[in-house]
């Protein structure tokens, strides 16, 4: 019996190996909150893509932090590197899936840098999201549409924001990578 058990046990000691998703997206905005010439009701659009590393993290809420490897855009030349995919479910009163990119470049105004975060996050009913990872089809992503907004922040003291009017997204699984 043991000679059959030992080869599964000593398998859950190893370090997991998890699917990297990788996904490519394009979207929209509505600005409700401008900054200088970006002024409420402008229109603006952007891509993104990223790769999930493997690794996460649990937060507080049924959260989970997917860290990941990225860059989103917004624009013609405001740039910022994905970091993380955050999810939760259930939440507590709505499921949250969040596209979260740092160290953004290409926008300052009246002495403020708008060096991130950079964010999407897209709400959905409780039970929207199967689990905690991120769902690979476009449905999965359009399912989540009690709110869809974006934002940059200016490092706390200003931000610009928006509704989220369009996302289109591409994700697969990848190669397996390494979860040690």
């Amino acid at each position: 019996m043991w000679a059959r058990a030992f080869p599964i046990l000593l398998a859950g000691l190893l370090p997991g190996v998890a699917p990297a998703q990788t996904c490519r997206f394009d979207y929209a905005i509505a600005v409700t909150q401008g900054v200088g010439e970006i002024r409420p009701g402008a229109r603006m659009s952007g891509d993104g893509a990223f790769t999930l590393l493997g690794d996460r993290l649990q937060g507080e809420g049924d959260s989970t932090v997917h860290l990941a490897r990225g860059e989103m855009r917004l624009g013609d030349g405001i740039r910022g590197e994905i970091w993380a995919i955050v999810t939760t479910a259930p939440g507590p009163a709505a499921d949250l899936l969040g596209v979260y990119a740092r160290d953004v470049e290409g926008m300052s105004f009246a002495g403020l840098d708008y060096a991130g975060p950079m964010l999407i996050t897209l709400y959905g009913r409780i039970g929207t999201l199967a689990g905690d990872l991120p769902p690979l089809t476009q449905d999965g992503w359009d399912a989540m549409d009690l709110s869809r907004r974006f934002a940059l922040h200016a490092q706390g003291y200003d931000r610009l924001a928006g509704d989220v009017t369009a996302l289109a997204i591409n994700c697969r699984d990848a190669l397996p990578v390494r979860n040690d």
